[in-house]
Order: structure tokens, then C-alpha cells, then sequence
């Protein structure tokens, strides 16, 4: 029997000497951070990092505390819906000189923190990266088999494009890339065609943090109203039923008017609980790159003399600018209920960036969710390229993307942060996104109005 490839497996080429070595590189520098990530989290005199809230909220949730008056040893609240943190139970962290039986020690949940996360970002960029390349095939003359450049270029370079906010999101011991695993799900699910499994995926990110409901409008303008309904099931489940086996349903109901009171009202600058304004909403008091805070920040640039809160006007502006991003990304997918893969996770990638925006607070680690946009935009540059090469286009954008993710973290860089450098970057991405989704519509419509022809012919 013949060792020599077959011919579709030929046709892609491997990975050069260099690129094996980079491989091990990231590999390496994954471990190091991870310890880095350990000794922040774990072993200084202040725990470094966001982790501490949910591992001290699912101890409320185990003890029977109000899960949004509890706080970690910084101060910070808990800022998410219920089902998050009856979901960190198994991990829960008791208050200082509480004892308790099965606890997994501190150090120990941040170990396995980390390396959860590390497992979401990678499951999820294969599950779409697979998804993408399944609907290639055809144009490729066959499936790129694993380890191909081909195959680690479309799972490495978002990494790399997006490796600031993830790096951030990894420091901070934050959900992001639980989330951007349920968002590639969506994706891949919707590439697929199969909308009641993208719908499922796409409630569990709604149900981790309420902004994702903002995506309900990719099955709205597809009218796919299978996904719709799986989406509403999924949230009857997370949002509902799982709280209320756990709380009861009086006490659920009750802590959603306390999230409402507490977060939702004030984070739209309505309602009179400022308890969450210092930890969260006052802009003086956060990193955010929403166009809410990049506007209030550049009519304010001095930090010392800015207004905590911004005005209506202010507001309004915002809301508009963000519905006018929108309304463009809308128009760029075209009013039709089928669309190409590519052009699905273009779409998709392109509204998520809408969504951060329209966020009161927008963190630079949010920008991790970057990640499904930037595989778009590969997917959409390769098309038909069994050994694609990056581009000079892409690649200058992507790294312009990376240092205006790396500046505002760098001391003295606080005004580039607080004008919002990283957002208007993420805005040149979007931009391009809309740009290929325009034209893959167009590209698609006159094969679909011969289709009807076709099959009349065939019959």
C-alpha cells in the first residue's frame, strides 16, 4: 500500500520550520502566563484579579446568601444573572475564618480556571474554524486535514490578532472566553444551518451576561424563527427554571427586580441605587471603550475636572451613533433569510462589535470577542486558497488592532485609553467586515435567482 497523501491532502501544504517552532513558543508562553496568572490571582497580599467575585458569589449561593449584596475581599460585587453563579458552585470560596467541608482550595480554582478558559478559547475557535472549513471544501477540492498551515492559520492568527483583550481577559480571571466559546457555537451552529442548536447556544450567552440579547437580531433579520424559538426555550431554562430549583421562584423574581434596580436602571443612567456607580458606572472610574465613554471622555479629556456621569445629550448621541453602526451592518447582510457561511460569521462578528459598543461599559478585555469577526475576514481573504498567505492589507490592520490594544495598558497612556484608541481600531475591523459582507451579498444574490431556473431545468 502507497504511504503517498492523497490528492486532496496534497494540495495543502504543511507548516515551515519556523512556524513549528512559534507553535511551541505560544505553548510555552500559555504555561508562563498561567503561572504569572497564579501568582496575581492567588499569592499576593491583594488578589489581582476578577476571579475572587464568582468564586465568593456561588459561596453565597451555597450558603443561602443575597448573591447580589455579597462581596470579595476587593469590595466587588457580583454584576451577572443568577445561573452563572450556581454554575460556580463546585469552585465556591468561603469568606475569611469560615470553615467548610469540600471546598476546593483557592489556588487551586484558579488553576482550573485558567485552564477552563484556555479550553474555551480553543474549542470554540476549532468549532467555528471547522464549520468554515466544511462549507470551503468544495472550492478547496477537499477538507484541509489537521495540522495543514492552511488548518492552524484560520485557529492561530485570530489569537494572535486578538491576543491583548485575551491576554487581559486571562489576567483578570474574567468570563470573556466562556462567552466567545458560546458565540463561535452560535456561529458554527448557524453556518451549519442548524438554527435550533445556534438558538440554544446563543440563550447560554445571553443567560452568562444579559448585553448578547443584543444578537437576537441575526435570527430577527433572517426571520429564522427556529432559532428564535430554541433561543426563548433555552432562556425559559436559564434564566427561570435552573434559578428557581435552586432559589425558589419568589426569591429568583426578587433578585431580578435587584438586578434590575442595582445595574440595568443605572447602567442606562435611570433609577436612584448608585451602589454598583463607584465599582462600575462612573466614568471616571473605568477603562471602558463603549462610544458612550469615548464621547463623554472627549468633550472631558482632564480626569480631574470630568463629570462622573454623562449627560442626556451625551447619551442620546451615543445611542444614535451606535444605531447608525448598526443600521449599516444590517444593510451590509441584506434582507433575505439565506446567506453564505462566511457572510453569516461576518455578520455575526460585525454586530457583536455594535453590541460592545452600545454597552454603557465596555472593558478592553470585551474586545477578546473580536475573535469570530477576525475569522470572517480570513475566511473571507482565503476563499478558494488551499495555502493562503495573510495579506499585507490584513496584516497591517490586525496589527494596528493589537498595539492600540497594547497602548492604553501602558502607564502614562490613560488619555489614549480614555479616548477610546482600542475602540476605533476594533471600528477599522468592523468596517472591513461590512465592506466583505456587502459583497458577498452581492455575490450571492445572482446565484441564488438562477437556482429556481435550475431546478426547473432539471426537472
Amino acid at each position: 500500500m502507497s504511504d503517498a497523501p492523497s490528492l486532496p491532502a496534497a494540495r495543502f501544504r504543511g507548516l515551515a520550520r519556523w512556524e513549528r517552532r512559534g507553535l511551541v513558543a505560544l505553548l510555552i508562553l500559555v504555561i508562563l502566563f498561567g503561572l504569572v496568572v497564579e501568582k496575581r490571582s492567588a499569592f499576593m497580599q491583594r488578589r489581582m484579579t476578577d476571579l475572587g467575585v464568582y468564586l465568593r458569589v456561588a459561596w453565597a449561593v451555597r450558603a443561602g446568601e443575597d448573591i447580589y449584596d455579597t462581596i470579595d475581599t476587593n469590595g466587588w460585587h457580583y454584576q451577572y444573572p443568577p445561573l452563572f453563579a450556581i454554575l460556580m458552585v463546585p469552585l465556591a470560596d468561603p469568606p475569611p475564618g469560615v470553615r467548610a467541608a469540600g471546598v476546593v482550595p483557592y489556588p487551586v480554582a484558579v488553576g482550573l480556571w485558567y485552564a477552563f478558559s484556555i479550553l474555551c478559547l480553543a474549542a470554540g475557535i476549532h468549532t467555528l474554524a471547522r464549520a468554515l472549513e466544511e462549507q470551503a471544501t468544495p472550492a478547496l477540492g477537499g477538507t484541509p486535514p489537521p495540522g495543514c498551515r492552511r488548518w492552524w492559520l484560520l485557529r492561530v492568527v485570530p489569537v494572535l490578532a486578538c491576543i491583548m483583550p485575551i491576554g487581559h481577559t486571562l489576567m483578570r480571571g474574567q468570563v470573556n472566553l466562556l462567552l466567545l466559546a458560546l458565540l463561535c457555537a452560535t456561529a458554527a451552529a448557524l453556518v451549519r444551518g442548524r438554527s435550533g442548536r445556534a438558538g440554544l447556544w446563543l440563550s447560554g450567552a445571553i443567560c452568562l451576561k444579559v448585553i448578547p440579547a443584543f444578537l437576537l437580531l441575526v435570527p430577527l433579520w433572517r426571520r429564522d424563527f427556529r432559532c428564535l424559538g430554541a433561543c426563548a426555550l433555552g432562556l425559559v431554562i436559564g434564566l427561570l427554571v435552573i434559578p428557581a430549583a435552586v432559589f425558589g421562584l419568589p426569591r429568583t423574581l426578587d433578585y431580578y427586580r435587584e438586578y434590575d434596580e442595582k445595574l440595568l436602571r443605572p447602567a442606562q443612567g435611570r433609577g436612584t441605587d448608585q451602589s454598583r456607580a463607584e465599582e462600575l458606572i462612573m466614568m471616571t472610574r473605568n477603562d471602558s471603550q463603549s462610544v458612550l465613554a469615548a464621547i463623554h471622555n472627549s468633550l472631558h479629556p482632564d480626569r480631574l475636572h470630568r463629570p462622573d456621569h454623562p449627560t442626556a445629550a451625551v447619551r442620546w448621541t451615543a445611542r444614535i451613533v451606535v444605531g447608525l453602526l448598526t443600521a449599516c451592518t444590517l444593510l451590509a447582510a441584506g434582507w433575505r433569510r439565506k446567506s453564505g457561511g462566511t457572510a453569516l460569521v461576518l455578520f455575526l462578528g460585525a454586530l457583536v462589535l455594535d453590541m460592545l459598543l452600545y454597552s454603557p461599559v465596555c472593558h478592553l478585555h470585551y474586545f477578546s470577542l473580536l475573535v469570530p469577526l477576525v475569522m470572517g475576514l480570513l475566511d473571507c481573504r482565503w476563499k478558494g486558497q488551499a495555502n493562503p498567505r495573510l495579506g499585507k492589507g490584513l496584516l497591517l490592520l490586525f496589527s494596528i488592532n493589537v498595539i492600540a490594544n497594547m497602548l492604553p495598558n501602558l502607564p502614562g497612556m490613560e488619555l489614549v485609553r480614555d479616548l477610546g484608541l482600542a475602540m476605533y481600531a476594533s471600528l477599522a475591523l468592523w468596517l472591513l467586515g461590512c465592506i466583505w459582507l456587502w459583497r458577498e451579498r452581492r455575490a450571492l444574490a445572482p446565484a441564488q435567482r438562477t437556482l429556481p431556473e435550475i431546478s426547473g431545468a432539471a426537472a
